[in-house]
């Protein structure tokens, strides 16, 4: 399993023999430079907001050539706040990038001129700005998730397998020490048998739930037109936040509250998933559950709801048949988190379960292996007398350390772009983070359906009912959109 990285000279040799007109692939011989002294070309697509961390991922050790944001003034700052970046670490700014906000004019224009692509735009644009990318033979890294639609993932694995390409999704936690710590202590036995999975978040912290469009004046540095990419034209709007509906992001859908829209985005499973069940989806040893079960609060057509539970049915695997659950938003103003562990019964253990705004719970036969955060980048066990147990079997050798570590730890971006020079896998390549990233989506598939789905992955199906289906693939694509 594993992307086919090409060598630097089988892949400059391919390119050279494109016809001129054609999509060209990144050079990665640039100036005669050799892997270790390599600095690759670049592209933001949606550079400021989670974009510009990624930016600061890479921009030190890379070029950053092209920025594109829809609006025009987070553009502009997102240039100044990467100057200030490289000023800030003592190192002077290198030529200042090309801004666009239409990614297409990029491709247009200067497409010989990049090696690779970061995508951060809202969730709805990562297939159409992917797929450009990995059409003009670029390299690619992208937000989680992936894709908002099942069917998107799995074009978009397909598309960048075929092409050869280094890829990668910005999902912090995979690249940490903590997710491998956590597999290999449960993997050797730190807490015997594994029995069943609890994860949970306190989002969304966006407005979510019964939503109604109103129409609004456009900003004057938004276009508008662009940022809805392949969605459908419809004018700028607002929304009416109800009752019981967090209102603290305000009502405008641009830039941060597109996430509740299942147009535009994947509600609070579909952002944090990808976080939260990745160690899960690791320790599994990757398999795709057989059935979820899914209640929530009322959705509608367009938005995502206030929150709610899942279940699902995992098959068989490195471990036995198990069940992972799932607990997002709040009910009744109260987080709607999970029961705790059988284990976490000391004072410390309940005090850490009652801060944890998201986490996970592994609990197995002799203990939980806990984490109170998104990224289980600082797992512990409970019992504490079991915790000290493992941590003297780790000192004396008796549990080993069989996981690949990143060589950039919490820098996704960074380690992508070492891969691209340099050759092997990210963390989160697309053999890894595709089917992650359709465990995610299989829940809101669920949620959406209303009902318990039994999932063909073969087929790419819902089995037991037909009406379901309908929410695998994007309804349609705007003329001029999809590549």
């Amino acid at each position: 399993m594993g992307l086919n990285i090409i060598s630097r000279r089988h892949f400059l040799g391919r390119t050279a023999g494109l016809a001129a007109g054609t999509f060209a692939g990144p050079n990665l011989l640039l100036k005669g430079q050799n892997a270790a002294g390599k600095k690759l070309r670049l592209a933001v697509i949606g550079a400021n907001g989670k974009g510009q961390s990624d930016t600061q991922g890479v921009t030190l050790d890379h070029t950053i050539v092209a920025l594109v944001d829809v609006d025009k003034k987070r553009l502009d700052e997102a240039a100044k706040k990467r100057e200030k970046h490289h000023l800030d670490s003592g190192k002077e700014a290198p030529n200042a990038p090309k801004l666009y906000q239409d990614f297409r004019k990029m491709f247009d224009e200067m497409a010989n001129e990049i090696d690779g692509v970061i995508v951060s735009t809202p969730d709805h644009t990562h297939y159409v700005a992917a797929m450009h990318a990995i059409k003009h033979g670029k390299h690619v890294c992208v937000q989680k998730p992936l894709c908002n639609y099942i069917a998107e993932v799995r074009d978009l694995h397909r598309a960048a397998k075929e092409a050869k390409l280094t890829t990668q999704m910005g999902n912090q936690g995979r690249t940490m020490e903590g997710q491998r710590l956590a597999k290999e202590w449960i993997e050797q036995g730190a807490i015997g048998t594994l029995k069943e999975i609890r994860l949970w978040t306190n989002r969304p912290i966006w407005p979510q739930g019964p939503l109604v469009k109103k129409a609004a004046e456009c900003p004057a540095e938004l276009d508008w037109d662009l940022w809805l990419s392949s969605e459908a034209s419809e004018p700028y709007f607002e929304f009416e936040i109800p009752a019981g509906v967090n209102g603290k992001r305000g009502n405008s859908v641009h830039p941060f509250n597109w996430r509740g829209w299942w147009q535009f985005g994947s509600g609070a499973l579909g952002d944090m998933g990808c976080h939260i069940m990745d160690a899960t989806f690791s320790i599994l040893g990757q398999i795709i559950p057989e059935k979820i079960d899914a209640t929530s609060s009322p959705i509608s057509d367009t938005c995502a709801p206030v929150w709610s539970d899942l279940v699902y049915h995992m098959p068989a695997g490195k471990h036995g048949a198990l069940k992972v659950s799932w607990n997002d938003g709040s009910k009744d103003g109260k987080p709607n988190k999970p029961e705790i562990s059988p284990h976490m019964t000391s004072e410390l253990a309940k005090k850490a379960f009652e801060k944890a705004s998201s986490g996970m719970m592994f609990i197995g036969t002799e203990g939980t292996v806990f984490e109170g955060e998104a990224y289980c980048g600082s797992p512990v066990i409970y019992n504490e007398e079991r915790y000290t147990q493992v941590r003297i079997d780790t000192k004396a050798g008796k549990i080993k350390k069989t996981e690949t570590r990143s060589v950039m730890p919490n820098n996704p971006q960074g380690e992508w772009a070492h891969h691209v020079v340099n050759g092997g896998l990210p963390s989160s390549n697309f053999d890894y983070s595709c089917p992650l990233t359709e465990f995610v989506l299989l829940g809101n598939l669920a949620v959406r359906a209303q009902q318990s789905v039994q999932w063909d992955k073969q087929g790419m199906k819902v089995s037991n009912a037909e009406a379901p289906n309908k929410y695998v693939s994007r309804p349609a694509y705007r003329e001029g959109w999809k590549p």
